[in-house]
């Protein structure tokens, strides 16, 4: 050990060869695979839910397996450097047509100018005081690299892609209020940033580590996979595929070395690495605090896995490809506060999975393609799997206070879970309201105002029990609360406007309890329980409901009993003049035709005058 570590600090050898069809080094044809682009796979199983993705399912989906190879490959070479080498400072080495920089483990913070110092031909300052880096740069376990309010370019183009990624270190970025940081891809050809990711896209990934960013605008940064999505906390995804290093030594001549940093040549101690000591640096779960920044059109805004004490407060996330701000796996007691998610392809916020104990406190979500919101709280497994994955469901999330407003689908999507809290949250001009579903337990709605959704404010549906709507006002769409095969306690709202029912209940709602509701609107009937069984319906107040004119609706009216006894007078008298002859002639005659005129008894009676006048 002592001899190869007396000998290594020499250039490496490299890891071209192998290694070159790593993901930043493959070039990607955009002419072809024409049929594929613009397509994924919500679009092939013709389910069409937000908008779809505009790059190319296969290269993307090729580069994002080459890419998580190369994570695998650093870390395990860093690894080797560090345990079997016990190389200390800073050292780059050769993976694919480019070397990544390793910043090891040290006290003091790495900063801009130290970059500048270990890359002067990667970092590079432009004319308008922006920088533009070139090079791979991995954080490992112990370091923190340090920037503050810098402009910094991420170079991105069909050459390849350059990723910042914490294998268990640290990244800190800090601008100002009136200096904001900035990050973004940028593709040098065209003197702008990357907006096309066929080819890949140059991302940030924090692994095992801790990300602190404040005051930062992150623009146009990642590709296809949450992992690759643009800004990524994820936790240790261990080394999952022991041949690779032989896989990837290299078959070429090195690469001509960048002046700065050393080349250390780790890859002959790659196989002296145990598996304990291969996955450190850069194990456990992650942590983040994103404050006072943007995020705007990023693969996934933000994407975050198995982490915990993840906090995002007053940050603006916009015009993702795929969603805003998602908790995918194993996230825990984290918090989203007085932020934006709208105008992302799919959703604003979602948590996957396995989520719990997440806060959304003061969260506009709006103008996104599927939902404002989406908590999914299944289990992860049925039964007995392969990986033995626990059955258990999850949840003990809360919305509170937010604003969740015109999204194409549903404002909030609860499917399946426990513990979940939605209260004082406005909800405006969604298709559906909030949608509980796929057996949730224990879901509470309370104290929210609903306005003008178009089809249903509320619907709990699908072996949902336990559920409770309570205290919200509810003013327009077609139905108020629907209830359909599911248990809610449905009191203490306040119903107004709706065209259709203030209530319907629907199929086996054994366990749901309807009163104390004042329910207006000018739909047929206020509630509505025909065809349901097991309902409790109490006292509500209907005093503002004005039933709308319908076919059935006029007919009882006009077939009162007392109406139809003087319809049958009416025409009673109406055939009876109409039919009535003279029975000896069987002709209509006039009443007083036998009575004769007073004008005809005087006929030639002459006046007294004629008669004097006549003597004379």
């Amino acid at each position: 050990m002592r001899a190869r570590t007396a000998v290594v600090l020499a250039l490496v050898a490299a890891l071209a060869g192998g290694g070159a069809a790593l993901a930043g080094s493959q070039l990607i044809d955009r002419s072809a695979d024409a049929d594929a682009y613009g397509l994924n796979e919500i679009a092939r199983n013709g389910n069409v839910q937000g908008v779809l993705y505009p790059g190319d399912p296969t290269s993307e989906a090729q580069l994002v397996e080459q890419e998580s190879q190369r994570v695998v490959y650093v870390r395990k070479v860093a690894s080797a450097a560090y345990w079997a080498l016990s190389v200390h400072e800073p050292y780059r080495f050769q993976t694919g047509d480019r070397y990544t920089l390793v910043l090891p483990e040290r006290s003091a913070a790495y900063t801009l100018d130290d970059l500048r110092a270990l890359a002067p031909e990667s970092l590079v300052q432009n004319a308008d005081g922006s920088y533009l880096l070139k090079e791979d740069v991995a954080i490992m376990q112990g370091a923190t690299l340090a920037l503050g309010a810098v402009d910094l370019r991420l170079e991105s183009s069909p050459a390849g892609f350059t990723s910042i990624v914490a294998f268990g270190g640290r990244l800190e970025v800090s601008g100002t209020e009136d200096a904001m940081a900035s990050i973004t891809s940028w593709d040098s050809a065209a003197g702008a940033a990357d907006t096309d990711t066929r080819d890949g896209r140059a991302y940030l990934r924090v692994i095992g580590g801790s990300a602190d960013l404040s005051h930062v605008a992150l623009s146009s940064l990642g590709f296809w996979s949450g992992s690759t999505g643009g800004l990524a906390v994820t936790g240790s995804d261990g080394i999952d595929d022991p041949a690779l290093a032989e896989a990837m030594q290299p078959e070429g001549d090195p690469l001509a070395a960048p002046s700065g940093a050393p080349v250390v040549d780790a890859a002959g101690a790659v196989d002296d690495v145990t598996d304990a000591q291969a996955t450190s640096p850069a194990t456990g779960l992650a942590t983040a605090a994103i404050t006072d920044s943007t995020v705007r059109g990023n693969a996934f805004g933000i994407f975050v896995s198995a982490a915990h004490d993840v906090r995002i407060t007053r940050t603006s996330v916009t015009g993702s490809l795929v969603d805003g701000i998602t908790f995918h796996r194993a996230v825990s007691s984290s918090i989203v506060m007085d932020s934006e998610s709208s105008g992302n392809a799919v959703d604003g916020v979602t948590m996957g999975r396995s989520t719990s104990g997440i806060t959304l406190h003061g969260v506009t979500a709006s103008r996104n393609g599927r939902n404002g919101v989406s908590m999914d709280g299944q289990s992860l497994a049925d039964g007995p799997s392969a990986s033995g994955t626990t059955v258990q469901n999850f949840g003990d999330n809360v919305l509170d206070e937010g604003r969740i407003t015109g999204n194409g689908r549903y404002g909030l999507e609860v499917m399946g879970g426990s513990g979940i809290r939605v209260t004082e949250t406005r909800f405006a001009r969604n298709p559906d309201g909030v949608v509980v579903d796929r057996g949730a337990a224990d879901v509470r709605v309370t104290g929210n105002d609903f306005v003008d959704q178009t089809a249903k404010s509320i619907a709990i549906r699908e072996s949902v029990t336990a559920a409770v709507v309570e205290g919200n006002t509810i003013t327009g769409s077609e139905t108020g609360v629907n209830v359909r095969n599911a248990d809610a306690d449905i009191t203490g709202n306040v119903v107004a406007g709706v065209s259709t029912h203030a209530i319907v209940l629907v199929g086996d709602v054994a366990g749901t309890t309807v009163e104390g509701n004042d329910l207006g609107g000018d739909g047929s009937t206020a509630l509505r329980a025909e065809g349901s069984t097991g309902a409790v319906v109490g006292e509500n107040d209907t005093a503002q409901w004005h039933p709308a004119a319908t076919v059935g609706s006029v007919l009882r009216f006009i077939f009162q009993p007392l109406t139809v006894i003087w319809l049958c007078l009416a025409l009673l008298l109406l055939v009876t003049a109409a039919t009535r002859k003279d029975r000896q002639f069987g002709t209509f005659r006039h009443p007083y035709e036998e009575r004769v005129p007073l004008t005809s008894l005087s006929r030639g009676i002459l006046a007294p005058g004629a008669l004097r006048g006549g003597g004379s």
